[in-house]
């Protein structure tokens, strides 16, 4: 009962406009040679029994082979083509059902055999019409076997009827040419269902494609937008510090700085993002499964958080226990780092919560807020690049529009489930879903169960390596104002006389692409045998994504992108002088 049930309706709801037109277009050909076939095959049985029943069949059967060349020739210029195909559709497979049954009458209206020149040609025709349908119906099959069935059918049972040899004969082959017709006629369907399949897949990719060029015309026409603000916002500023100040309008230098500060961060932040998405489009970033401890996880990427949140009078409250899941450490930092920077941004009074549950195999977070919130109609699109809610002037303090299109790019990289519930005025809350892992696969938690306080790097020794003199003096100048006892060289060659002098170095910052295609790996590898053991080393580069940068990472080296945030730099340099 399943079975006929998957075959009914024998017209399917949906038709193909390319199945269609090829149905109707070869439609008045078919019918015209239909006719021709059932003259011949009706003239050598006149003169007998069934002459009047002969008239009736052809005059029934030219009828509906001129309503079909008819329809057929009209099909390609009414519009009801295109606006009502199921009509057309019903019309074509149905009309091609009816002359099915027309030929199989033939059968039984030719009840009395004739002489074997006519029982040849009556054969021959039947058998053709059968293998001909398989051309024109193969695009649908259940058409095709019920067509078959009715046109050979009959005149296989009229062959068994008559009982002579001859017709027992004819009656196996019949039936032999009707089976062989289904089974090319199933080959044909299953070779048009693959390529309208690939033709579906080609078309979605087009589409798609389509989709992300205009997509990434609106992205580099925000980033454009974005990347001139504060560049036009430093020449002036740049300029204010140059020019010679009056006594009415004396220079305030250190509010100006303050605003090349804010403008830098800016940029950072811009070109950071857009670095970002663009390994995440290109495939360059490769996830690092790992089991790490969610609340320490958590611990660490709230605590830089804490102090905007005081500053803004907001309450940061993390509550999550020891829990262990299993996913790329540094990537889930970035997501949740992104989605606490979203939800402190847009809440001006109340709090900042994050929490963690266990779920099963899952582990459940959520960040949630008692921020301005966003609007159904806007929800759709918050994770799309540079779209922004309650930011109509593109205020950089609130961000550019990046945040959560990481996130959402980075939770697919990862496979994790990230969700949005929000109302305006009453917050948001954005759920991440992670998988948990068993907790005793967890390193143990170091005495006190606290992190280590970052060390101060004061005094300490840096040697710096980096061939682009302005990097390389602007560095030396932040690395000096922290109080390092920092060099700075061009090269190996000059990095190895530093040494020559005395200065052993505590760390290495060193740049990856350096002068005349010499690699700062080379340059590591260099001075770590020349100092006699493994000195930390930090490697900057500006090649995001590259293979020289895999291959830094491959080796260990903590690897830093161009344009690098000074915290980014102290960081590393606490944890490098905190080692024993």
């Amino acid at each position: 009962m399943g079975r006929l049930a998957s075959w009914w309706p024998l017209i399917p709801d949906a038709v193909e406009p390319e199945q269609l037109a090829r149905l109707l277009l070869v439609s008045p050909m078919v019918s015209v040679l239909s006719a021709v076939g059932a003259v011949v095959s009706c003239v050598l049985y006149f003169n007998g029994p069934v002459d009047r029943e002969l008239i009736v069949w052809l005059a029934l059967f030219g009828s509906m082979s001129l309503a079909r060349v008819l329809a057929g020739l009209y099909a390609p210029r009414a519009r009801s083509l295109q606006t009502h195909p199921r009509r057309w559709a019903r019309w074509g497979l149905g009309s091609t059902l009816v002359h099915g049954l027309q030929w199989g009458l033939l059968s039984v209206v030719l009840r009395v055999p004739g002489n074997p020149e006519a029982e040849s040609i009556l054969h021959i025709t039947l058998a053709a019409v059968a293998m001909g349908s398989a051309v024109h119906l193969s695009g649908f099959y259940r058409v095709l076997v019920v067509f078959v069935v009715c046109v050979l059918g009959p005149l296989v049972l009229r062959d068994l009827l008559v009982g002579t040899a001859y017709h027992a004969v004819m009656a196996g082959m019949i039936f032999l040419i009707g089976v062989y017709t289904l089974l090319n006629g199933r080959n044909q369907a299953k070779l048009i269902q693959a390529l309208h399949q690939e033709n579906q897949r080609s078309e979605a990719a087009r589409r798609a494609a389509e989709e992300a060029s205009a997509a990434r015309t609106r992205f580099f026409a925000a980033a454009n937008h974005d990347l001139r603000q504060p560049l036009h916002a430093m020449g002036l500023l740049a300029q204010t510090l140059c020019a010679p100040g009056s006594k009415a309008a004396p220079v305030d230098v250190a509010e100006v700085s303050g605003h090349l500060v804010e403008c830098v961060e800016g940029m950072t932040n811009v070109v950071d993002d857009l670095l970002e998405i663009t390994r995440l489009d290109v495939g360059h970033m490769t996830p690092q499964s790992s089991v790490f401890g969610l609340d320490d996880l958590l611990r660490e990427t709230c605590q830089p958080y804490q102090a905007l949140a005081r500053a803004k009078g907001l309450q940061l409250a993390v509550d999550a226990g020891r829990l262990a899941v299993r996913s790329d450490r540094a990537l889930v930092a970035r997501v949740l780092a992104n989605l606490v920077s979203n939800a402190i941004r847009y809440t001006r009074a109340g709090a900042v919560r994050i929490y963690a549950r266990p779920d099963g195999d899952q582990v459940v977070l959520r960040v949630e807020d008692t921020g301005i919130g966003i609007a159904s109609d806007h929800l759709p699109r918050i994770f799309e690049e540079f779209y922004q809610v309650g930011n109509p002037a593109r205020d950089r303090r609130l961000g550019l529009g990046l945040g959560l299109a990481t996130v959402k790019r980075l939770s697919d990289l990862l496979s994790l489930s990230v969700s949005v519930q929000s109302a305006p005025a009453q917050g948001s809350v954005f759920t991440l879903t992670l998988p948990r892992a068993p907790d005793h696969e967890l390193a143990p938690m170091p005495p006190g169960g606290t992190p280590a306080v970052e060390p101060l790097i004061a005094s300490q020794r840096v040697l710096l390596i980096e061939d682009d003199a302005d990097s390389r003096n602007a560095l030396l100048g932040l690395l000096l104002q922290w109080g390092c006892d920092a060099r700075a060289a061009p090269g190996a060659r000059e990095a190895i006389a530093w040494l020559g002098q005395g200065f052993t170095p505590d760390v290495l910052v060193v740049d990856l692409r350096l002068a005349d295609g010499a690699s700062g790996l080379d340059v590591i590898d260099s001075l770590r045998a020349a100092v006699g053991h493994e000195l930390p080393a930090l490697v900057v580069t500006g090649d995001a994504g590259s293979e020289h940068m895999l291959k830094a990472q491959s080796r260990g080296f903590a690897v830093l992108v161009k344009p690098a945030r000074p915290v980014q730099l102290r960081a590393f340099l606490s944890q490098a002088f905190s080692a024993p």
